[in-house]
C-alpha cells in the first residue's frame, strides 16, 4: 500500500512540474527587449519610461510584457512586434492604428478616442471611449476590424 501511494505521489509531482514549466515569467532589463520593441516604445511613448519588462514563455511561445510609467501595458511577440496595447490613463498613439481604422473612428465616433488595441487572428479589436453625446457616455465600445483595417462590427 505504501509503495502504491508513493508512486501516485511521484506521478502527481512530475505532472505538476510539467504544468509549471509550461509557463515561465522572468523579469528582464529593458535592454534585453528586442530592438523592434524598444524602438516602438521610444517612438510612440517618448514621454514615459519602462517600469518593468518580463519575458514569458508559455507552451514554448516566447513573448514580452512591458509596463510603462504612465500605466500603459504592451505585449510583444518574440521578434518585438506589438500584439496588444492598453493605455490605462491615456489614449493610443496614432501610429498604433492603421490609417483606415483611425479614419473610421474619427468619422463614425466623433470625440471618441482609442485606448486599447489587440491583434487578433485575421484583424484587430480596438477599444474606444463612447462619445460624450452617446446614450451611454463613459462606457466603452469595442470595434472589430479585419486585417486591412476595414470595419466589421461593434459591441458595447
Amino acid at each position: 500500500m505504501d509503495m502504491k501511494k508513493f508512486i501516485v505521489f511521484l506521478a502527481a509531482a512530475i505532472a505538476g512540474i510539467g504544468v509549471l514549466s509550461g509557463c515561465d515569467e522572468v523579469k528582464i532589463n529593458e535592454k534585453r527587449l528586442p530592438e523592434t520593441a524598444r524602438t516602438f516604445i521610444q517612438k510612440n511613448f517618448p514621454h514615459t519610461t519602462i517600469l518593468n519588462a518580463e519575458k514569458e514563455r508559455e507552451d514554448g511561445v516566447k513573448q514580452y510584457n512591458v509596463r510603462l510609467a504612465d500605466g500603459t501595458e504592451i505585449e510583444f511577440d518574440a521578434r518585438g512586434n506589438w500584439e496588444s496595447i492598453e493605455c490605462e490613463f491615456s489614449i493610443l498613439p496614432e501610429a498604433a492604428l492603421l490609417p483606415t481604422i483611425s479614419g473610421y473612428i474619427t468619422e463614425n465616433y466623433p470625440g471618441s478616442k482609442a485606448y486599447k488595441i489587440d491583434k487578433k487572428y485575421g484583424g484587430y479589436e480596438v477599444g474606444i471611449t463612447a462619445p460624450s453625446g452617446s446614450p451611454q457616455p463613459g462606457s466603452d465600445i469595442e470595434l472589430m476590424f479585419n486585417a486591412f483595417g476595414e470595419f466589421v462590427r461593434e459591441s458595447r
